[in-house]
């Protein structure tokens, strides 16, 4: 009975998405497209639908708008969405209307519309396509994604009104508030809403109650004092914050009250920008056009260089971290290209068998304590940077990492204590001296990732990276002479379990995934004892979509198998491991066995 029910399960793998938690997620897509000094969104539904959120300034909508929705593939076009009638949102939408055969092109409506030459061309161009937004309205999308409007014109879904014409800014204060969903993943889109910055009208606070906790924030008004309130932020409590403005604007955005406001030591979050913004502000990556992935359950976020952020949903519940599943892995304590103040970083890299999530990790330094409310989401085998200045240009060409709180954490050139820690639990530590290996732009480098730490763990980095200091900032050390295990790893979550396995030390081999119900008589094999019993499962496992791959480059790999629903099978254990084998069928490394309980 149990073993054709479970053998059910494994079948059912083949209806889940087959990739690896380390590759990106599949479902999905929104692209926060570099249209300059304004906005323009693209956002391509799971069934391959494409939509547009607001269209950047006049020609953007030409010359990067169509293109960012081509690059992407569209099977049909569904709807556009205009925030509001500011040419920096609108302009280019009449260019996306005239090029293609979108059916619906959605706006607040004629209160007290403007009689602009950009809102004339968007009318003629949206013709009878043109419809206006319904409060609390909401719109399919495809493939079980959704936009709701949650404000337009004042009016706030539950029934608030804030008046637009007492505020500084009617026209922002008017712009519609969406809330994209597709599975856990939420995203709020607000154009340039206000929230009382500069004499405007609060519309933020209820409609950001209103929408409740998101993933991702799109900043309102490009990151301007008028918006990003700190109620708003507080409701919304994104994990990832995004922003469109232009390099060298010349209005501020995004200003430091707002960068600050969003991304400070008690809540440090992602913020990503689409350009360096108007001047030096410091405390946000620089991305060009984000690209955003997601199937529901985690999400990716993208630069056009190809580096990227990944996160859970925050309904995704991860286990705390325990000590040693995260390690200080590399640190550039005196930068010699640029200053200390835009150079410095920290590395961590995940040593153990499954991805972990970071939120609630502290960073701490001798000069501060800064804490994630990022729900990052870190695979295996993959090193994260925290540093200083997320901006290339400025911090010696660093890859994307998590760029710090303005002010916070400042390395000592010659002495301090670096802890990573969780919930009261010290995950990882560096104490360093004078001596230790590293210095005037050289960064030091962790020789055994699972060794203590001490300084005969550590080397000067030999490489060059970027501008020209050295070290190897999100990449492996070169003088890394850790010897992992293989390894497998299970986590049950939302109706599935995933099975995780590493294999470091040997890429491009087969790996094999097992499961059992039980681990004796073990099983002899090319030359080893997998450590799980020869039985109806296991014999089953070996067939099942997904279980039988080669080991990646990055030494990570998992794959997801659904759980009947109810599930007849509830309280079993069952036994799961990781198997390598070379191309003689002998097995250079095997993991041992991990129990778990189906829920």
């Amino acid at each position: 009975m149990f073993a054709s029910l479970l053998v059910a399960c494994l079948c059912a793998a083949s209806t889940l998405p087959q990739g690896s938690q380390a590759d990106a997620p599949t479902g999905l897509t929104v692209v926060i497209v570099d249209v300059g000094q304004g906005d323009g969104i693209v956002i391509r539904a799971p069934d391959g639908t494409m939509h547009v959120v607001d269209a950047g300034p006049t020609g953007q909508g030409t010359v990067a708008m169509l293109p960012a929705i081509a690059a992407l593939q569209p099977t049909a076009c569904g709807k556009t969405f205009l925030s509001h009638f500011h040419e920096d949102h609108g302009g280019g939408l009449d260019e996306v209307l005239n090029a293609l055969p979108f059916v619906a092109a959605i706006d607040r409506g004629d209160v007290n519309r403007p009689t602009t030459q950009n809102v004339t061309q968007y009318l003629a161009a949206a013709g009878s396509r043109r419809q206006f937004a319904v409060l609390g309205a909401v719109y399919p999308l495809g493939g079980g994604a959704q936009i709701r409007v949650i404000a337009l014109n004042g009016n706030i879904l539950g029934g608030g009104f804030v008046d637009p014409t007492a505020s500084a800014q009617e026209e922002n204060s008017r712009s519609l508030a969406l809330r994209l969903e597709y599975g856990s993943f939420s995203m709020w889109l607000g154009g340039d809403l206000t929230g009382g910055g500069n004499s405007t009208a609060d519309v933020e606070t209820p409609a950001s109650l209103a929408c409740g906790d998101v993933d991702v924030y799109k900043l309102n008004h490009h990151g301007s004092n008028t918006s990003s309130s700190l109620n708003l932020v507080a409701n919304l409590q994104p994990e990832l914050a995004v922003v469109s403005c232009g390099a060298g604007n010349s209005l501020g955005h995004p200003t430091p009250t707002i960068v600050n406001r969003l991304n400070q030591a008690a809540a440090a979050r992602a913020l990503l920008s689409t350009s360096i913004g108007s001047a030096s502000t410091i405390g946000f990556g620089v991305a060009g056009s984000i690209r955003i992935d997601t199937d529901g359950r985690r999400y990716r976020a993208s630069t056009s260089s190809g580096d990227f952020l990944d996160f859970y949903c925050d309904e995704v519940a991860t286990p705390a971290l325990q000590p040693g599943d995260v390690r200080i892995s590399e640190i550039q304590r005196n930068p010699a290209i640029v200053p200390d103040t835009n150079g410095e970083y920290v590395e961590v890299v995940n040593v153990g068998a499954k991805p972990v999530g970071l939120r609630g990790l502290r960073l701490v330094d001798n000069s501060a304590t800064v804490t994630l409310a990022s729900n990052f989401l870190l695979v295996p085998g993959r090193p994260m940077v925290f540093q200083v200045d997320g901006a290339p240009s400025r911090n010696g060409g660093q890859p994307l990492g998590m760029a710090l709180p303005f002010g916070t954490t400042v390395l000592g050139d010659t002495s301090d204590t670096v802890t990573i820690d969780q919930g009261g639990v010290v995950v990882d530590s560096l104490t360093y001296t004078t001596g230790f290996p590293g210095g005037s732009g050289v960064a030091a480098e962790r020789r055994d990732l699972l060794a203590a730490n001490t300084t005969a763990n550590w080397l000067g980095a030999p490489n060059v990276y970027g501008a020209g200091d050295r070290g190897s900032p999100g990449a492996a050390n070169p003088g890394d002479a850790t010897n992992h295990p293989v390894r497998c790893g299970v986590s049950i979550d939302n109706g599935r379990f995933t099975v995780h396995g590493t294999a470091f030390e040997f890429p491009g081999l087969f790996s094999v995934f097992g499961l059992a119900y039980g681990t004796t008589p073990a099983t002899p094999f090319g030359g080893a004892l997998i450590p799980l019993a020869f039985d109806p499962l296991f014999q089953a496992a070996l067939g099942a979509s997904g279980f039988f791959a080669f080991v990646p480059a990055l030494g990570y790999r998992s794959v997801d198998v659904a759980i009947p629903q109810p599930n007849p099978v509830a309280g079993v254990t069952l036994f799961a491991a990781h198997i390598v084998l070379d191309f003689n069928l002998a097995i250079p490394g095997v993991s041992t066995a991990t129990p778990f309980v189906l829920p």
